[in-house]
């Protein structure tokens, strides 16, 4: 069967994909074309700090943005991980949403990363946990607080987050606390890279094959490293989502049960698609950056 026949069972939508897919991708270019650049968009209010190193290759860079005032409280930081399929993107996309948690009084960290197909896994992973090691470190220097750290990630980023959150062989090797960590957002990732699902769509499954060798894929997934003893989390998917079939992130939510967690939390939200489920975020009725910002209040309330 094609990809148009199958991916039906994956959304609510009765559209035709392809519709889908075009409004979807038409906010996309809308909002790559109309935000500003945070670099170019200066603040007598926030401090920002540009490409920061946390390593020694020049693309382990990241961004950390904050209210000016008070200067002497340490706020809680969002540690955001950009998505593009692994291949594409930057620490840039962070000009989308860091000025509707910068206001809300969070320290927003963004993080680059190497990108496929110049390197493959476990390279990506790894530089999201020596930026994390970094933030832990240091971002109190930079006005934001090691102890109230929470992972955001869209995307290729969610499948980061969730693997950087779950697979502890990361903390060992940078001695990473994740008991530091008091929340993670992975929003329309792909969790689990033997569903078959996760190659129908011709787009995602270049992607997948330009960053893993078939020999990695459960070294890879998220969903084979939970242990139901991670920090609480909130999953969200859109219902009409037509490049990752939200079939991983109900999988993951439903693992993080079996496994005992307690504090896990599932949201599909209906009506968005791939993109829109962060592009659009400060807009008024964007659902799920209501929802998020709703959780990221419950999970430092008493920490603003």
């Amino acid at each position: 069967m094609s990809y148009a026949e199958e991916y039906p069972q994956f959304v609510d939508s009765k559209e035709p994909l392809n519709s889908l897919q075009e409004k979807d991708w038409a906010i996309y270019g809308q909002c790559s074309a109309t935000y500003t650049f945070l670099y170019a968009l200066p603040d007598p209010n926030r401090k920002d700090y540009f490409a920061k190193p946390y390593g020694d290759d020049p693309l382990q860079r990241l961004d950390i943005h904050r209210l000016r005032k008070p200067n002497n409280k340490k706020r809680p930081v969002i540690f955001f991980i950009h998505g593009g399929g692994w291949t594409t993107e930057d620490k840039s996309n962070t000009r989308f949403y860091a000025l509707e948690w910068i206001k809300r009084g969070y320290a927003v960290v963004s993080v680059n990363y190497r990108l496929a197909p110049n390197i493959k896994h476990p390279y990506q992973i790894d530089d999201c946990a020596l930026a994390l090691k970094w933030v832990i470190d240091n971002i109190e220097d930079y006005g934001g607080d090691p102890e109230e750290i929470a992972i955001i990630g869209h995307s290729a980023g969610a499948h980061l987050t969730a693997l950087l959150v779950s697979d502890r062989k990361w903390h060992d090797k940078y001695d990473i606390d994740i008991k530091k960590v008091k929340c993670w957002i992975p929003v329309s990732g792909i969790y689990d890279f033997s569903l078959r699902e996760n190659y129908f769509h011709p787009l995602i499954e270049s992607s997948i094959l330009a960053m893993l060798n078939d020999e990695d894929k459960k070294d890879c997934s998220p969903i084979s490293h939970i242990t139901g003893k991670e920090p609480p989390c909130l999953i969200l998917h859109g219902g009409d989502d037509w490049l990752v079939p939200r079939s991983n992130s109900i999988n993951l939510y439903n693992k993080l049960i079996q496994k005992g967690a307690k504090n896990a939390r599932l949201e599909i939200v209906k009506g968005y698609w791939h993109c829109n489920m962060m592009l659009g975020y400060d807009k008024e009725g964007h659902k799920p950056a209501e929802i998020i910002n709703e959780y990221l209040a419950e999970t430092f309330a008493g920490k603003m």
